[in-house]
Parts: C-alpha cells; sequence; structure tokens
C-alpha cells in the first residue's frame, strides 16, 4: 500500500489537472525519475532548453538536442558544478579497481556508467550549452537568479516562444510561476515535477490557476515516490507538461485516456506500481 499523506483544509482542485488530447506525445528521458512526456512536435521550434534542476541526469536535455541540434540548453542547479563531478571521478576511479580485484562485475559496471556520466558532464555543458551554478529564485543575491533573468540574459525581449522548459526544483517552483507568467510570451511547452501537493494544496490551486490563463495541460503523471493523498485521491507530487495557449487550436477534446499512460508512462520507483489518477469528469472541448 502506498504511503498515507493527508491535506489540510483545502481541497485539491482536480478539475484544473485534467489534460486535452494532445497527438503525438512523446517520452524523453529515462523511462523512470527524470524522464517527462511532451509534445514531439513543438521541440524543433524551440531555440532554448532551460532545465531549472539539474543534478547528475540530463539525459532528457541530451535526447531533446538529438532532435533539434539547433538548440542551446542551460541547466540551472546550485547544488552540483564541476568540483561536484570532479571529486566523483576520484571515487568511482578509485572503487573500480577494488571491486575488479574481488570480481564484482555488477560493482564495476555500476561505477564505470557514474564514471562515464560525470566525464560526460564536462563534454555536454560546454558552449553553446552551460551550466549555471545558481539557486532559482525571486529574491536577489550573489547565488540567487531567477527566471526571467535568464530569459532576459538569453535572445533578448521580443523572440516569442523560442523556449522549453523543464523544472524539478524540490519544491521551488512555486515561487517560479509567476516568472513564468510574466514571461508567458516567450515559453512554449513546460515540463515540470510540483511537489507537497498535499501540503501546499492551495499554493499548488494558485499556481494551477495562474498557468491555465497561458498554457493547457497535455500531460500529467503521478511520482510514485511520494506519498498518496487519501484525503485527495491523488499523488502529492506530479508531472505536468503544458503547451502555451496560443499554439493550439480551442477545439481540442479533454483526453479520455487512463492515466498513467502505457508505453508513455513508467514508475518514478520502479520497484512500486504506479499510481492511477482520478479526475473530475470534464466533457466537450476544451476552450480557453
Amino acid at each position: 500500500m502506498p504511503n498515507q499523506s493527508g491535506a489540510g483544509n483545502c481541497l485539491l482542485n482536480k478539475a484544473l489537472l485534467k489534460p486535452i488530447e494532445y497527438p503525438g506525445l512523446i517520452r524523453l528521458g529515462p523511462n523512470g525519475d527524470g524522464g517527462y512526456v511532451i509534445p514531439g512536435d513543438q521541440i524543433k521550434s524551440c531555440e532554448l532548453l532551460i532545465s531549472l534542476g539539474l543534478s547528475d541526469n540530463w539525459l532528457f536535455d541530451k535526447e531533446f538536442l538529438a532532435r533539434n541540434p539547433t538548440a542551446r540548453v542551460i541547466g540551472v542547479d546550485h547544488t552540483v558544478g564541476p568540483w561536484w563531478f570532479l571529486r566523483r571521478m576520484f571515487i568511482y576511479l578509485w572503487k573500480i579497481p577494488v571491486y575488479a580485484l574481488i570480481g564484482n562485475r555488477r560493482k564495476i559496471s555500476k561505477y564505470a556508467a557514474k564514471l562515464r556520466n560525470c566525464v560526460g558532464y564536462f563534454f555536454f555543458f560546454r558552449e553553446p550549452h552551460s551550466h549555471l551554478k545558481r539557486r532559482v529564485s525571486t529574491s536577489g543575491g550573489r547565488l540567487d537568479i531567477s527566471l526571467g533573468q535568464i530569459l532576459d540574459s538569453n535572445l533578448g525581449r521580443s523572440a516569442q516562444h523560442y523556449v522549453f522548459l523543464k523544472m524539478d526544483i524540490e519544491g521551488s517552483e512555486y515561487g517560479v510561476v509567476q516568472d513564468i507568467v510574466q514571461y508567458q510570451n516567450r515559453i512554449r511547452c513546460i515540463a515540470a515535477e510540483f511537489h507537497d501537493l498535499d501540503k501546499r494544496t492551495e499554493e499548488f490551486n494558485e499556481s494551477m490557476q495562474s498557468l491555465s490563463q497561458h498554457f493547457c495541460i497535455v500531460h500529467i503523471h503521478g511520482n510514485n515516490g511520494s506519498a498518496y493523498d487519501y484525503t485527495n485521491d491523488f499523488p502529492s507530487a506530479a508531472e505536468i507538461t503544458f503547451i502555451n495557449k496560443s499554439l493550439i487550436e480551442r477545439d481540442i477534446p479533454f483526453s479520455a485516456f487512463q492515466y498513467p499512460r502505457e508505453g508513455l508512462d513508467f514508475p518514478n520507483n520502479p520497484g512500486a506500481p504506479d499510481y492511477r489518477l482520478h479526475f473530475e469528469q470534464l466533457t466537450g472541448p476544451w476552450s480557453a
């Protein structure tokens, strides 16, 4: 049975979470945590992929570039950097021969893959791509940077819908919503994980309401690594994909698919069953 969690007095507004039936969705990234389902037809129209939250997994970014080699990638994460990866390279270079001596092939394979990934950081995040060792925030400071600052320093103020935004920043995403709305004309699509839906329910509802003025949801998946909120009958963390409303037809219907979607969605935690999502019944065509 999944972990239980309880929401407060505010209930989740699931009417805002029903996806529209957008054709041509594809999955980029791993079949698990770090992978997202996105509109495949929108990739080549993006000039910039901004990845808020990097850690040691940029497979989504690599696969995005494979489909649009002319795009630039900006990774933003204050928790990792060149020295972070160099230190781990030395650790893995020590572990591999130790496990070779005792004949543990599984461990050798594991740490060889980690070593290759660390080396890959230095090859991937170089011109024209970059990694900003900054913390995404609405406040100022030497460490902090806002989404607006990132956008203003890349391609200027006049570009329209040139950005794909990927975001997994462990609860700080709520502070980015205001900038997303302010700069919505530059953002084509968003793939984001929202956390603590059970504890920050009102804040989540407000964020979805604000985003729904300019974006609509084309896909949603519950993170089964998070607790399940039985009060709302919904996971406490969800990966949500949005597209700018100005890019779609207004008579597109709400999705009739069950979620998770077979062939597109995979459990974040492969050792546990995925969460089935339940929405309020919405019929008829979607409208702005």
